[in-house]
């Protein structure tokens, strides 16, 4: 994910921009195909982010085994600092949706 748009269905609809030549668009995906896609409203945005923290497991996973708990925690500071100044939006979505389905 880009840190440019952020946690949006703006960031999913240019997603398809940075596709591998064979397979990239010229334009932006349209709101009704984001929507088909990933989900109406804020569903979309919950998907984008539920695929980033899933990635940023991965991620540390992915560190070596004898990794300290400190090389493990940096690498995960490392993973979140493209989107860091989005950071906020995450926790107030996953705050709406705990409030929401409470």
């Amino acid at each position: 994910m880009s840190g440019e748009h952020g946690f949006t269905r703006e960031a999913l609809a240019c997603s398809v921009l940075d596709l591998p030549p064979a397979e990239a668009h010229a334009q932006p995906l349209s709101d009704s195909a984001v929507s088909a896609l990933f989900g109406v409203g804020d569903l979309a945005r919950r998907a984008l982010i539920r695929v980033w923290l899933e990635d940023g497991i991965r991620h540390i996973q992915s560190q070596p085994t004898n990794s300290t708990l400190r090389e493990v925690l940096r690498a995960r500071l490392e993973f979140n600092e493209p989107v860091l100044r989005h950071l906020p939006e995450v926790r107030v979505l996953q705050i709406a949706t705990c409030v929401i389905e409470g």
